[in-house]
C-alpha cells in the first residue's frame, strides 16, 4: 500500500490561492468557451486596428465591478473635465441608448449616434460579414466601437468604459487603457461568473493590465482574491482605504452612505494618480453628475432606484435611511430573470409601508409569483401587471408626506416611465428579432 500525505492535515500549500493556475485550469476546463471569448477580443482589436492605425487618441480607463461602476464612471469623468473633454460609456441604459454615451456629462446626439452608424460601423460591418458571416460584431462590441467613434469626433481626452458583466473576458479586453477599476465583488451573476467570490475575483480583477495602476475599493474576505489576481496580472495595485472614504467625507457638506463615499474616494484616488496636485474639495465639488434612476428623484416625493440585486437594494435602503430617517415607504417593484425575489428585496422590507409588485418587460418575473414569495415575509403586497398603470395609481393614491420608490428593475422603470412611445416599444422587446426564423 502506497502511503500518502495525510489529506486531513493543515497544509497551507494546499490551499493557496493562485490566480494564473486557476485561470489556466479554467481555460482548459472550457477551452471552447475561452477560445470564442478571447476570438471575439480579436475582433475588436483588428476593428479598433483598421479605424485608428496608430492607436485611439483617448486616454480610457477600464473599470468592473458588481456595484457603482457607473457612478465612479461619470465622478471620474466629471473630476477630469478641467483637462478638456472627457467621456463615459456605461450601461445598461433605461430610457434611451444615448444614456449609454456621454461627453461632457451630456448624452451623445441621436444625430451622432445615426450618423456614425449608417456612415462607419454598418459599412464596416457589411464588409465583414460579406467573406466571414461569423465574425459580424455583436451589440457591446459596436457599442464600444460607437463609443471610440464618438470620442474622436469630440476629441475627447479622457473616457471611462465600463464592463456590463464580468472582466476578463469582455471584448473592453481589446482596448488600450490607461488604468483598470475594480468598485466591489457582490453576489451576482453566479451561472455567468462563478458561484464562489474567488471564482469572480479572478473574472473581475482579470481587467489588470501589466505595468498599469489597479485600483479597486473591494473589501475582505474579498480584498485578498482581487490583489492577488490583479498583482498576478502584472499590475500596480491600490486599495482605497476607510482612510480614503473618512477623508471623503470631511470635506462634503454632508453625511453621505458609506457607499457613495467609496465610490467617490475610488473617482478621486484615480484622479490623484495622474494629476497628485488636486486636492479632495476641488475634487468632490465637480463631482455632481448623476445617472438616470440611480436614486432619482423622477416627481416630487417619487424615486427611481435601478438597483436590482441585493446588494444594490441593500445600498438603496442604506440611502434612504440616511436621506429620511424614520420614514417608511411605498414601493413599486420589479425583477427580471431568476433572482430570489425574497432575498432580493430583503433589505427593503422592514422599510415597506406598501409593496406593489408589477411586470418587468420582456425579461421579468411573473408579478404574481414574486408577490407570493413576498408575501411570505411581509403584509400588504398587491400586484398591478402594467407598469405605467401601477405607477399612476400609486401616485394618485400616495398618502400625504409618504415617498414611492420605484425599484428592482431597469426594464421596469423604462416601462413605468418612458414618455418616449417609440423607444418605449423598442427597449420592451429588444432582441425580439432574435427569437425568430425570419
Amino acid at each position: 500500500m502506497v502511503v500518502s500525505a495525510d489529506r486531513f492535515s493543515p497544509n497551507p500549500e494546499a490551499s493557496a490561492f493562485e490566480p494564473q493556475y486557476l485561470v489556466a485550469l479554467d481555460e482548459l476546463y472550457h477551452a471552447g468557451w475561452a477560445a470564442r471569448k478571447k476570438r471575439r477580443i480579436l475582433l475588436v482589436q483588428d476593428a479598433i486596428r483598421h479605424f485608428w492605425p496608430s492607436g485611439h487618441p483617448t486616454r480610457l480607463i477600464h473599470i468592473t465591478g458588481t456595484n457603482g461602476k457607473g457612478s465612479v464612471a461619470r465622478y471620474i469623468a466629471a473630476g477630469l473635465r478641467f483637462t478638456g473633454h472627457t467621456g463615459t460609456w456605461t450601461s445598461p441604459h433605461v430610457f434611451d441608448y444615448a444614456e449609454r454615451l456621454h461627453m461632457n456629462g451630456e448624452p451623445a446626439a441621436h444625430a451622432d449616434i445615426a450618423d456614425i452608424y449608417h456612415g462607419i460601423l454598418e459599412p464596416y460591418q457589411r464588409e465583414r460579414i460579406r467573406h466571414r458571416p461569423e465574425d459580424a460584431l455583436t451589440f457591446a462590441e459596436q457599442g464600444i466601437l460607437l463609443a471610440l467613434h464618438l470620442f474622436a469626433r469630440r476629441t475627447v481626452g479622457w473616457a471611462v468604459i465600463e464592463v456590463g458583466n464580468g472582466g476578463r473576458y469582455t471584448p473592453q479586453m481589446a482596448l488600450d487603457v490607461t488604468a483598470s477599476l475594480l468598485t466591489n465583488i457582490a453576489e451576482d451573476h453566479a451561472k455567468t461568473l462563478g458561484a464562489h467570490a474567488w471564482q469572480r475575483a479572478l473574472e473581475k480583477a482579470g481587467v489588470a493590465r501589466k505595468n498599469k495602476p489597479f485600483f479597486t475599493t473591494a473589501v475582505e474576505p474579498n480584498l485578498s482574491y482581487v490583489v492577488k489576481t490583479a498583482r498576478s496580472e502584472g499590475a500596480d495595485v491600490f486599495v482605497v482605504n476607510e482612510e480614503d472614504t473618512a477623508a471623503v467625507q470631511q470635506v462634503l457638506t454632508r453625511r453621505e452612505p458609506d457607499f457613495k463615499l467609496r465610490n467617490l474616494a475610488l473617482a478621486c484616488r484615480t484622479i490623484q494618480h495622474f494629476f497628485p496636485g488636486l486636492d479632495l474639495a476641488t475634487l468632490t465639488g465637480n463631482m455632481t453628475q448623476h445617472l438616470t434612476a440611480r436614486f432619482e428623484e423622477v416627481a416630487p416625493n417619487i424615486i427611481a432606484d435601478v438597483a436590482h440585486n441585493a446588494d444594490k437594494i441593500a445600498k438603496l435602503a442604506e440611502q434612504l435611511r440616511v436621506r429620511y430617517p424614520g420614514e417608511t415607504f411605498h414601493f413599486l417593484v420589479g425583477l427580471t430573470r431568476c433572482r430570489d425575489p425574497r432575498a432580493v428585496f430583503a433589505p427593503i422590507l422592514p422599510l415597506a409601508e406598501r409593496l406593489v409588485v408589477t411586470n418587468a418587460s420582456y425579461a421579468g418575473q411573473s408579478p404574481h409569483e414574486i408577490a407570493k414569495q413576498l408575501s411570505r415575509e411581509t403584509t400588504n403586497v398587491t400586484v398591478i401587471e402594467e407598469p405605467a398603470q401601477a405607477l399612476a395609481h400609486e401616485r394618485e393614491n400616495l398618502p400625504e408626506g409618504r415617498r414611492l420608490v420605484l425599484t428592482g428593475s431597469a426594464y421596469m422603470i423604462d416601462q413605468a416611465l418612458n414618455q418616449n412611445p417609440y423607444l418605449k416599444v423598442l427597449n420592451a422587446t429588444f432582441g425580439r428579432r432574435n427569437k425568430t426564423d425570419v
